[in-house]
C-alpha cells in the first residue's frame, strides 16, 4: 500500500502516515488518542483516518474494548474536519461484533454506496460495553488506604512479578500500572482501593477496585495535556497495556489492566 501510494518512499510530503494497528491499537482505549494527535497535528486540513480496531481473532473482551471507542469516536470528533473509515470483515465476525459496528457508525458501505445505519444508537453501546468483569478468585491482592501504603504496594506489585517470571520492563510496567491505579483511586474516593494481580492465560492482570464512580468515559482516552492528573494517570494505564477494561456503577469502580507475559531470559534459560 506504501509503496502504491508513495512509490516507496516513507509518506513526508504526502501527509500520509501507516501504523501497525496491530500495535497501535492492541489496546483499543489508547487509539484515540493517537487519532485525535493526528487530527491535531494536521488542524488546518481535512484529515482522513482508516483503520481496523475489530480485526478477526481478537478476544471477546477486546471486542468489546473495540465497540466501546468506537461508540465515543463520533462524538470526539463532531464539528472537525474528520473523516474516519473503518474496516470490518463482515465474513470473519461475529454477528455480535457486526451489531456493535452498525450501532457505531452513522453510515455503513453496501452494495457499492453509502447507506445510514439504522440500527445507529452510539449511547446505547456504550452503556451495554459496562459489562460487570470478570476476576479471579485465586488473585493476590493488596488493599491501598492511604498514600502511605502505595510505596509497599509498588513492592508488593514488584515480587508478584517477580513470581510470575517477567522480564524487567514486565515488572516496571506493572509497577507502574498499579501505581497510577491506586493513586488515581485515592484521589477521588474516599475509600480504599483494593489491587489484585493474577495470571490469565498469556496475560498478567492488575485489577483496581473502589468506590467511586468514573463519570467520564474519556478519560484516559485522549492526551491529557494540561488537564488533571487523573486523566494523566489514567492515559498512562492505557498507553502501557495491552488491554483495559473497566466497569462503574453508583457503589463502585472496577479497572483491570492486561500487560503481556513476556518472561526474563533467566526464567526461560
Amino acid at each position: 500500500l506504501r509503496d502504491e501510494l508513495c512509490g516507496g518512499a516513507y509518506p513526508t510530503r504526502t501527509g500520509l502516515r501507516l501504523a501497525d494497528i496491530a500495535e497501535t491499537a492492541r489496546n483499543p482505549s489508547r487509539f484515540l488518542a493517537v487519532a485525535g494527535s493526528f487530527a491535531e497535528e494536521h488542524a488546518d486540513r481535512r484529515v482522513r483516518i482508516v483503520s481496523q480496531l475489530a480485526w478477526p481473532g481478537r478476544t471477546n473482551d477486546e471486542f468489546v474494548a473495540c465497540t466501546q471507542h468506537e461508540a465515543l469516536v463520533n462524538g470526539v470528533f463532531e464539528g472537525s474536519r474528520v473523516t474516519g473509515l473503518c474496516l470490518y470483515d463482515a465474513h470473519r465476525l461475529g454477528d455480535d461484533v457486526l451489531a456493535g459496528a452498525r450501532a457505531t457508525h452513522p453510515l455503513l458501505w453496501r452494495c457499492g454506496a453509502l447507506h445510514p445505519s439504522a440500527d445507529y444508537a452510539p449511547d446505547d453501546a456504550l452503556a451495554s460495553c459496562n459489562q460487570p468483569l470478570s476476576t479471579d478468585p485465586g488473585a493476590v491482592t493488596y488493599t491501598v488506604r492511604t498514600s502511605e501504603d502505595l510505596r509497599p504496594a509498588r513492592s508488593f506489585a514488584v515480587d508478584y512479578a517477580g513470581w510470575m517470571g517477567l522480564s524487567r520492563d514486565g515488572i516496571e510496567d506493572l509497577q507502574l500500572v498499579a501505581t497510577e491505579l491506586a493513586t488515581n483511586s485515592l484521589m477521588y474516593t474516599d475509600g480504599a482501593c483494593r489491587l489484585s494481580f493474577w495470571r490469565e492465560a498469556e496475560h498478567l492482570v492488575c485489577e483496581a477496585r473502589d468506590s467511586g464512580r468514573l463519570e467520564d468515559p474519556l478519560a484516559g482516552r485522549l492526551n491529557p495535556g494540561s488537564t488533571g492528573p487523573a486523566s494523566r494517570g489514567l492515559f498512562l494505564v492505557n498507553a502501557i497495556s495491552d488491554l483495559v477494561r473497566t466497569h462503574t456503577t453508583s457503589s463502585g469502580t472496577t479497572i483491570q489492566a492486561y500487560l503481556r507475559c513476556e518472561p526474563s531470559p533467566r526464567s526461560t534459560g
